[in-house]
């Protein structure tokens, strides 16, 4: 039910996202698009589960139906890391029947 989009109009789904290079010691801000594509039903208590100490999200508590709101996906590169960028990460919320 909840899908992230590179655009507002929520037409691209994405697959993964390239989030390109960064400078170690700085930090570069991307906006995402999450929506609610239960058309009848509201989400709520968004969360986000990543393990990824690089990366930070904001992101909606709420989506109601058909909604899309912006989702900000922060990535600070640590000196530690000679790897490539490489996460997932889970998004979940909660439907209240009744």
């Amino acid at each position: 039910m909840l899908k992230i989009y590179l655009n507002p109009e929520a037409d691209k789904l994405i697959e993964s996202l390239d989030l390109g290079r960064v400078s170690l010691g700085e930090s570069v801000k991307y906006t995402v698009y999450m929506k609610n594509t239960d058309p009848e039903w509201s989400i709520h208590n968004i969360k986000i589960e990543n393990a990824n100490p690089e990366l930070r999200f904001e992101a909606p508590e709420t989506l109601k139906p058909n909604e899309v709101q912006e989702v900000h996906v922060y990535w600070t590169p640590k000196i530690t890391n000679r790897k490539p960028l490489r996460a997932e990460f889970k998004f979940s919320g909660d439907i209240f029947i009744g």
